[in-house]
């Protein structure tokens, strides 16, 4: 094989290596339009929680929302069952993207 045979693997591998650790995604980006009307019944995250009567300003304040209301929303209007597996997919798109696929 000659070199530029790999040359996709080695793409990936940088690609992976950007992916590694910590990343501080905004919820636009990670809830993004593809992904919220694949899963669930809003086009945007602002709708989502607007609709859901879900009102806050600081991450602060989302965390004060209680965890039984927001995934009793989430079973309401989307293809998940909590909050966290609703991130959980989201995450796991946001990083597909990234990676190219």
């Amino acid at each position: 094989m000659s070199k530029s045979d790999w040359s996709g693997l080695d793409k990936l591998e940088r690609k992976l290596k950007k992916l590694d650790g910590t990343h501080n995604v905004s919820y636009d980006e990670l809830f993004n339009t593809s992904f919220m009307n694949r899963y669930t019944q809003h086009s945007t995250i602002d709708e989502f929680f607007d609709t859901g009567g879900f009102e806050f300003e600081t991450e602060e304040e989302f965390e004060k929302i209680p965890e039984e209301e927001l995934d009793k929303y989430v079973q309401y209007v989307t293809k998940f069952n909590t909050w966290q597996e609703m991130m959980t997919k989201a995450g796991e798109h946001w990083a597909a993207k990234k990676l190219g696929f």
